[in-house]
C-alpha cells in the first residue's frame, strides 16, 4: 500500500511547471484563500476552464506550496487534486495515471489503484463533482 515516504523531499509540493500545477474547484479556491488569510499570504488562481458545467481553476505556485512546512499544515483542507495524487486525472483524455515525480512511485514502479485507497477514494469524489 502506498504510504508517503518519511524524508521524502516533497517534490509534489514543488512546482516549476504551469502544467504540473494543482487544478482545484471554486469551492476549493475559496478554503484555500481563507486558509492563505489566516496565515497572512496571498494566493494566484487562474481560470482554467470548464468541465461539464464546473469551474475549474490552475493554483499558480511558483517553488514550494505556502501551506508546506516541512509537511502540509491544510491537510484536512487541501484541495482534492492534493488529496489523490500521486494519482493525476488527465481532464481532456479522461486517463488515470501516476505520477513519476512521486518518490514513492519512483521507488516501488506502477501499482493498481487498489495500492491507493485514500487517493483513490479523492479520485471518486472528483469523479463525482465533475460528472464524469
Amino acid at each position: 500500500m502506498f504510504t508517503c515516504p518519511i524524508g521524502c523531499p516533497s517534490d509534489c509540493c514543488k512546482f516549476e511547471d504551469f502544467e504540473d500545477m494543482p487544478v482545484v474547484l471554486e469551492d476549493e479556491v475559496r478554503t484555500l484563500t481563507q486558509e492563505a488569510g489566516r496565515i497572512g499570504i496571498k494566493l494566484r488562481f487562474e481560470p482554467y476552464g470548464e468541465h461539464n458545467g464546473v469551474k475549474l481553476y490552475k493554483w499558480v505556485i511558483e517553488g514550494w506550496c505556502p501551506f508546506f512546512k516541512g509537511k502540509c499544515t491544510i491537510h484536512e483542507k487541501k484541495p482534492l487534486s492534493c488529496r489523490m495524487y500521486p494519482l493525476v486525472l488527465n481532464l481532456k483524455t479522461g486517463d488515470i495515471y501516476l505520477s513519476e515525480k512521486c518518490l514513492w512511485v519512483r521507488l516501488n514502479g506502477p501499482k493498481p489503484l487498489d495500492h491507493f485507497p485514500a487517493e483513490k477514494e479523492a479520485l471518486k469524489k472528483l469523479v463525482i463533482k465533475l460528472r464524469l
